[in-house]
């Protein structure tokens, strides 16, 4: 198994089924972005960046590589930028 899969399954299994669940169980009805801690939002965020910088390729592209929806990036870094804001308060 390559460094990639390696680090695809490692991010799959963190963020989708971790993230998941656990937001299920607090409650949330997607527990897929709601459900990620602080983090797992950071993670999130710099997998993603990491790969666009690394590979130079686009936000889609990134997205498309590491297997998660454009929309749950955006819904992540929206909410991490909340609770920055928050912790910053």
């Amino acid at each position: 198994m390559s460094i990639y899969e390696c680090n695809e399954e490692y991010v799959r299994k963190t963020l989708y089924e971790d993230g998941y669940e656990s937001g299920k169980a607090a409650g949330y009805e997607d527990g897929k972005v709601e459900g990620y801690d602080l983090g797992q939002r950071r993670m999130l965020l710099k997998n993603v960046e990491s790969a666009m910088e690394k590979l130079n390729i686009n936000l889609e592209q990134a997205c498309n590589i590491l297997d998660v929806e454009v929309e749950v990036y955006e819904r992540a870094k929206a909410a991490l930028e909340a609770d920055i804001q928050e912790e910053n308060s």
